[in-house]
């Protein structure tokens, strides 16, 4: 090689090397952003029938002007529901929510074997940041590192040849340099609750006991780690309803936690109720968890068999048998212990305890909303023993706007124990109650009401006359 072609090789070297750095400089008035990753501190919970609200801490964190935070938010979140609130001294340039990168199953089995990232804490500053290792085991996440083997939420990895988290993240750029925290409070579908009730019968005494319980449900990618959880119960006014569709490969997973612990309280807030959990709650992705509610209480309670019917304003000289529907009737008291009890919408269960004492389902319903003290009843379903036969046995046309009808009701209770009957007629017209045989019958607007004890193992025939103008 001759001296002009080595200072011509070097020429080129440098010339490659200088173009190198023009590519990779910033341009003016740039610079090279500076991220931190973040977790919410002290995290809250509050949730609604069909979606929740996170909120946090923004712990307080050292930060270059124009850098950003980014916070693990879940991948139901939108900008729309994300509220960002800085401590006085620095203020939000802008929000945006990272590319993620979703379908978790497939990737992990992708990855078994490799070189993966998960978060790992900074002391305790609050603060986090990536380590490596290779990725061991799938349930659980096993991730083999220079200190051995560790337990990794599957929300906190990242997959360095994709570059993409497996959650997205708020990335808030920071207008200053200094010292930057606040708060941020966030809106997510998926997270959610309902309530469950368990109510045990005793028809000696006539009450139910009552016990209450609330599901928390997480249908997406982000756990929630020792959150404070509020429930709420009551509409809630949105102005778009949330419409999400969990696309999670992950079956829902159910674990229970009915620990007779410090219960929860009822207080009224506006048009809702809220309940706030005694204890901090681990609610993991994908997961649903039940918890206490409040203390069981004792309410005075009956079984009713309520039948309502439509009196059609032709004849009819069918012969109508039916089975009578059976519904707990559930009184609390104005005052004392059982009045305080607002009722939130949600799945119900009834047992009644049987003379060995051993609970016997009775059946299932779902209730609505209840405020403290007002009466409910339960839907029990349709009885074996106390059936309804409804004949009608005259039918007289006045004119075209007027008819009378004569019906005649036959009820019967097979049963060994009394039951409660309450029958409504209902009628299309202004209404007059002509004769009734007993005079049990009483008139309510367009409607008659009935209401006897049937003793066990006998009938009673009710007849009435009514005129109807149409």
């Amino acid at each position: 090689m001759t001296g002009l072609d080595t200072v011509f090789r070097r020429w080129v070297i440098n010339f490659r090397a200088a173009l190198v750095w023009l590519v990779v400089l910033s341009a003016p008035g740039q610079h090279l952003e500076a991220r931190e990753r973040l977790a919410l501190a002290n995290p809250e919970l509050t949730l609604y029938a069909r979606q929740g609200l996170v909120s946090g801490v923004l712990p307080k964190t050292s930060v270059q002007a124009g850098g950003i935070v980014e916070v693990p938010i879940a991948e139901t979140t939108t900008l729309a529901g994300v509220y960002v609130m800085p401590n006085a001294g620095n203020r939000v340039r802008q929000l945006e929510i990272t590319p993620w990168l979703g379908a978790p199953q497939q990737t992990l089995q992708a990855y078994l074997g490799q070189r993966v990232e998960f978060l790992s804490p900074v002391g305790d500053t609050g603060a986090m940041r990536y380590a490596s290792g290779l990725l061991k085991a799938l349930q659980p996440i096993l991730v083999s590192t220079s200190q051995g083997l560790q337990t990794v939420a599957f929300d906190q990895l990242r997959f360095p040849d994709i570059g993409l988290a497996v959650n997205p993240s708020l990335a808030v750029t920071i207008e200053d340099a200094g010292s930057f925290s606040g708060h941020l409070v966030y809106v997510a579908p998926g997270l959610s609750w309902s309530a469950h009730y368990e109510m045990v019968y005793d028809p000696k005494v006539r009450e139910v006991r009552i016990y209450s319980s609330a599901v928390l449900s997480n249908a997406t990618q982000l756990a929630i780690e020792k959150a404070g959880v509020t429930v709420v119960a009551g509409q809630l006014s949105t102005a778009a309803s949330p419409n999400f569709q969990p696309e999670m490969d992950m079956p829902m997973l159910r674990s229970a936690a009915m620990d007779r612990g410090p219960a929860a309280a009822a207080a009224p807030a506006g048009l809702q109720y809220q309940w706030r959990l005694p204890e901090r709650v681990t609610l993991g992705a994908g997961r649903s968890l039940q918890v206490a509610l409040e203390d069981p209480w004792v309410v005075p309670a009956k079984r009713v068999f309520r039948s309502r019917s439509l009196v059609q304003r032709y004849p009819s000289g069918a012969v109508q048998p039916q089975s009578v529907p059976a519904f707990l009737s559930v009184t609390p008291q104005e005052t004392g212990p059982s009045s305080n009890h607002p009722i939130a919408a949600g799945l119900v269960r009834v047992f009644e305890r049987s003379p060995t004492g051993q609970p016997i389902l009775m059946g299932e319903d779902q209730l609505t909303q209840s405020p403290s003290g007002a009466p409910f009843e339960v839907y029990l379903g349709r009885a074996f023993d106390v059936r309804l036969t409804r004949t009608t046995t005259d039918f007289r046309r006045i004119n075209d706007r007027l008819y009378e009808v004569t019906l005649d009701l036959l009820l019967e209770n097979t049963g060994k124990t009394e039951a409660a009957v309450r029958l409504q007629e209902d009628f299309n017209g202004e209404l007059t109650l002509l004769a009734s045989t007993p005079e049990m019958v009483n008139q309510v607007g367009q409607s008659l009401s009935i209401e006897l004890d049937l003793a066990p193992q006998s009938k009673q025939r009710i007849a009435y006359t009514a005129r109807v103008r149409y």
